[in-house]
C-alpha cells in the first residue's frame, strides 16, 4: 500500500487540537459512526480518528507505529484501508485508505473535489461518511450523505416476499442488501430502505392505527429531528425512488413483512420515553401499505401478540398456565414457513365506541390534532384497563385519546389519569 506523507496540520488545527477533529465525528445508536468529509479526506485519502471514536474501530491495543487493516464495503465493492499510530511525541491515530475508494469519493461529489482544489479554507457543508460495523472483526459498511453508489442499483427490484412471511435476519439481509443491524437499514443496491419496528428491543411504542401504521424515527437518546439521515431519507423516499419495506418482529430473530409502505402523511411530533426512560419529543411517521391494503395481521391479532410479547418480557405470562391463550403465531398460523395471518372479523374496538369517538382528547380535554384525509378528527384508541391486565373490548373501557396523551398512558398509567378516564363514564 502507498504510504501517505503526514499532512501539515491546518491552523484551525493548531487553534482546537484534537478536539478540532472531534468536531467531525459523532456517534448513533448502535454500531454506526459518521464522518464529515474535509479537506484531507477529499484530498490526501486520510482522516484523523479523536480517541472518542477509537472504541468504534476496536483500536484501543494499536500501539505507536503500528497499522491495522481494515475493509470498507459500498454495497458489494470491496475496498482496503489501514489504521495507524503515528510514533510521534503525540502520536495521533489517522485511518487511510486507496486510491480506489477515492475514485469513488470523487466521482459521487466532484463538486466538492474541486472545491478543495481550488479552496484553502474548510466548510460546514460538506457530505458526511456513515461507516456502520459488521459482525467480521473490522469489516465495515459505509454510505455516502445522499449519494447512490455508481451503477449498484439494478434497473429492477422485486421483493420475493409476500406481506406475512418471516425471514431470520441473514436471510432478510442477503435479499435485500443491506446491514445487519438497525431500525432503518438502507439498500444503495436495491434502492430500499428497510423499516424494522422491533417490539422484542426497542422502546419505541410503534402501532397500527386504522390501516395506518406510526413508526418512530431514529435516535435513541434526547429530540429526535428530520435531519437524521434515515429519517430524512424515510420522508424523501418518493422523491428519490427509495422503496419501503416494513418488518415487525414479535419474537426475537423472526423479521414478519408487513409490505411496502409510504408515508401517508407529514411526520408529527409526539412524546416517549428513552431508553434511559427520559420523556422526551420524538418523530413519528404515519406510514400506510402501498395500494391501500391491510396489514397481514389484522388489528386484534396484532393488540393480542403485542400485548402477551409485554407479559413475557414482564415474567407474567406462561404458555401452561391454565386459562392462559399461547401466541397467536404458535397457534397453526406457520409464521416461520412464511404463512400469512388469516384475518379476524372481530374489530380491535367496538363499533358503538367507534361512533361516539368525540373529536376531543378525552384526557387532556384538547381536539384532535388533526384531521385525516377523509376530514376525520385523529384520536387514538386506548382501553382503560389493558387487554394485558384482564381488560374488556367493550365500549365502557374504551376512550379516545391524542397520540401525546396515549403515549403517555402507555408510558407512565399514572393512577390519577386512570381514574379520570374511568369517570368519563
Amino acid at each position: 500500500m502507498h504510504e501517505h506523507t503526514p499532512v501539515p496540520p491546518s491552523p484551525e488545527e493548531e487553534a482546537f487540537g484534537e478536539d478540532f477533529h472531534s468536531l467531525s465525528w459523532s456517534a448513533e445508536p448502535g454500531p454506526v459512526v459518521i464522518k464529515k468529509t474535509d479537506r484531507p479526506f477529499f484530498l490526501f485519502r486520510e482522516t484523523i480518528i479523536p480517541e472518542k471514536i477509537r472504541e468504534f474501530f476496536e483500536i484501543g491495543d494499536l500501539q505507536p507505529g503500528k497499522k491495522r487493516a481494515i475493509v470498507f464495503w459500498l454495497g458489494e465493492q470491496r475496498f482496503d484501508a489501514f489504521i495507524e499510530k503515528t510514533s510521534h511525541l503525540s502520536p495521533q491515530t489517522r485511518m487511510m485508505w486507496k486510491a480506489d475508494f477515492a475514485a469513488v469519493l470523487h466521482a459521487a461529489y466532484p463538486t466538492w473535489l474541486e472545491f478543495f482544489k481550488t479552496n484553502r479554507g474548510e466548510s460546514g457543508d460538506t457530505p458526511s461518511l456513515y461507516i456502520t460495523r459488521r459482525h467480521n472483526s473490522h469489516h465495515y459498511d459505509v454510505a455516502f450523505e445522499d449519494a447512490p453508489v455508481p451503477g449498484a442499483v439494478p434497473a429492477e427490484f422485486s421483493v420475493p416476499l409476500k406481506p406475512g412471511d418471516t425471514l431470520d435476519n441473514d436471510t432478510l439481509r442477503a435479499i435485500f442488501h443491506c446491514g445487519p443491524e438497525g431500525i432503518m437499514r438502507h439498500s444503495p443496491k436495491t434502492g430500499s430502505l428497510v423499516i424494522v419496528s422491533d417490539h422484542t428491543r426497542s422502546p419505541y411504542e410503534d402501532a397500527w392505527v386504522n390501516n395506518f401504521f406510526h413508526y418512530t424515527g431514529r435516535g435513541l437518546g434526547g429530540k429526535q429531528g428530520i435531519s437524521l439521515r434515515e429519517n430524512k431519507m424515510l420522508v424523501e423516499a418518493k422523491t428519490h425512488g427509495v422503496r419501503l419495506c416494513l418488518f415487525e418482529v414479535f419474537e426475537a430473530g423472526h423479521y414478519v413483512y408487513m409490505g411496502e409502505v409510504e408515508p401517508s402523511d407529514k411526520p408529527f411530533l409526539s412524546r416517549q420515553s428513552d431508553s434511559g426512560k427520559n420523556i422526551r419529543e420524538v418523530c413519528i411517521f404515519p406510514l400506510k401499505l402501498v395500494g391501500h391494503k391491510r396489514p397481514p395481521l389484522h388489528y386484534r391479532d396484532l393488540q393480542e401478540t403485542k400485548e402477551e410479547l409485554a407479559r413475557r418480557k414482564s415474567g407474567t405470562f406462561s404458555p401452561a398456565a391454565p386459562g392462559s391463550r399461547a401466541p397467536h403465531r404458535l397457534q397453526g398460523r406457520r409464521m416461520h414457513e412464511g404463512t400469512s395471518f388469516a384475518p379476524r372479523q372481530e374489530p380491535l374496538v367496538p363499533a358503538d365506541a367507534q361512533r361516539q369517538s368525540p373529536g376531543i382528547c378525552q384526557l387532556c380535554n384538547q381536539p384532535a390534532p388533526f384531521s385525516t384525509s377523509n376530514g376525520e378528527p385523529y384520536l387514538e384508541t386506548h382501553h382503560i384497563q389493558w387487554l394485558s391486565r384482564g381488560g374488556e373490548n367493550v365500549m365502557e373501557n374504551t376512550v379516545f385519546l391524542c397520540p401525546n396523551c396515549h403515549r403517555k398512558m402507555h408510558v407512565l398509567d399514572l393512577p390519577a389519569d386512570v381514574a379520570r378516564l374511568k369517570n368519563r363514564f
